[in-house]
């Protein structure tokens, strides 16, 4: 089951958060990620950042009542973002990593990584869409979220650094 680590800012929006932390909440899986919610032109956007490879999905134009299939469109996006991205090809293969369960959101759990990635991929996701569109309506999500998704960010469990994407890191998860 995909577990969901929010921000502060995340979880009061959202207001049906479990506030007990799995046990097993310090062994990094593919299925955890951290979100948190942000604004772009007065419009609520959420990141999710996958805590084990720092893949990156971003939802854009959230509202109250969207949080009734919030699931789903994370999904839908993730599906999306994974398919441009070149990581999978059918929606056949995305179930080779992900799991379709209903998504389980948590306070947060304190990744320190995950969060400074997170607060990273929102400062790139704004600088874009100031410096390359005149309105946010205009903005490709999709490709955006792409070249985020390229940034280097470093290989995942390595003591030494070394350098890989996030798309990369995916990959190898396969």
């Amino acid at each position: 089951m995909p577990r969901i680590y929010c921000t502060k800012k995340l979880e009061g929006f959202i207001k049906d958060v479990d506030q007990n932390l799995p046990f097993e909440k310090l062994n990094r899986s593919i299925q955890d990620w951290n979100a948190h919610l942000f604004f772009v032109e007065r419009k609520k956007c959420f990141v999710f950042v996958n805590n084990k490879t720092a893949y990156s999905v971003f939802l854009t134009n959230i509202l109250k009542k969207d949080l009734k299939h919030i699931d789903v469109l994370f999904y839908q996006r993730l599906i999306q973002q994974l398919k441009y991205d070149k990581v999978i090809k059918t929606d056949e293969s995305f179930e080779s990593l992900f799991s379709l369960e209903e998504i389980q959101f948590y306070k947060t759990n304190n990744d320190r990584k995950a969060i400074g990635r997170i607060n990273d991929f929102v400062n790139m996701f704004k600088t874009h869409m100031f410096y390359k569109y005149d309105k946010f309506e205009n903005m490709d999500i999709v490709y955006e979220n792409g070249l985020i998704n390229n940034t280097p960010t470093g290989k995942p469990g390595e003591l030494k650094k070394t350098w890989s994407s996030p798309i990369e890191n995916l990959k190898n998860e396969k």
